[in-house]
């Protein structure tokens, strides 16, 4: 069964969550645990882990958040399209899982997801709980994005992999490059070096190219 694994913040949905925290509450203490990590003193958990847990709001004012992550519209036509030809997809991100699970909930889709477990309440925010135990946890980035990607590698030869930011580029270079779907950040660096990938703005277009 061939295996797409793909970010989720800025790559699944348009928006990072982190982000939304910010711009739309702005927390005490959430931008400058997002600067410690800018500025190379936590690490990128530790810094996500910071904004979330300044996060404070109601059950009402949290699933309103999660729905500002806003997928492309036809994202779960695609995601249920490619499904249907025998796809498997994977979600490995550096968030959290909580905000990941509640919107596949809403969107009513079923994909397995690799994140950091969290925990939520309106006294205390998201609380991150990362996993040592967990095969594909990394101490900085939460998921070892390669790890999960080698062994998907091991099960199918055909892999494609998406993304948009740092932590995606080794799982990305692991696969080939007429499946190395960048976005964002990740796409303007490839463009820059002249590594091969295949650009895309939304994510049904991964669905296209794939099903072609």
């Amino acid at each position: 069964m061939p295996i797409l694994i793909t970010d989720f913040d800025g790559t699944f949905a348009t928006r990072d969550f982190f982000d939304l925290i910010i711009e739309r509450c702005d927390p005490p203490g959430a931008q400058d645990g997002w600067q410690g990590f800018l500025d190379g003193k936590l690490t990128l958990s530790e810094g996500l882990g910071a904004v979330f847990s300044s996060w404070r709001t109601d059950a009402a004012g949290a699933d309103a958040l999660v729905a500002a992550l806003a997928p492309a519209p036809g994202t779960v036509e695609a995601v249920h399209a490619l499904q249907a030809a025998g796809w498997e997809i994977t979600i490995a991100s550096a968030g959290c899982g909580w905000y990941i699970e509640r919107l596949l909930a809403q969107m009513g889709l079923t994909i397995q997801v690799h994140a950091s477990a969290g925990v939520f309440s309106p006294e205390t925010g998201l609380l991150m709980r990362p996993d040592p135990a967990d095969r594909y946890h990394h101490p900085q980035t939460g998921i070892d994005k390669p790890v999960v990607v080698r062994d998907a590698l091991e099960r199918d030869p055909i892999v494609a992999y998406a993304g948009d930011s740092t932590t995606d580029r080794a799982g990305a270079m692991l696969v080939a490059p007429e499946r190395r779907f960048v976005t964002g950040w990740l796409q303007k660096g490839f463009a820059r070096e002249g590594v091969p990938h295949v650009a895309f703005e939304a994510w049904p277009e991964i669905a296209e190219h794939l099903l072609k």
